[in-house]
């Protein structure tokens, strides 16, 4: 039983994490971004080169030149001389 618990456990984290938006800081210095989720706020820093999966059931976030954008967890956001582009 332990071990059909534990095999839950495994695959949900990793079906959260797959659905995640992924964030890319190509720039060569660090940012923080401010995201609401599910009502909750939270800063996140992103590191020079650094990538990070947030909002994996969807959020607003304020980019780091005050941009506000929604994102549902799919997609790819790419921080590029302080401007965040979404592909």
């Amino acid at each position: 039983m332990k071990l059909v618990a534990a095999a839950i456990l495994a695959l949900s984290a990793s079906v959260s994490a797959a659905g995640a938006a992924t964030i890319i800081n190509t720039d060569g210095q660090a940012y923080s971004l401010q995201i609401t989720e599910g009502g909750e706020q939270k800063e996140v820093g992103i590191q020079p080169g650094e990538t990070i999966s947030e909002c994996p059931a969807g959020c607003f976030v304020t980019m780091p030149n005050g941009d506000r954008e929604t994102l549902s967890g799919s997609e790819t956001v790419e921080i590029v001389g302080g401007k965040a582009s979404i592909k």
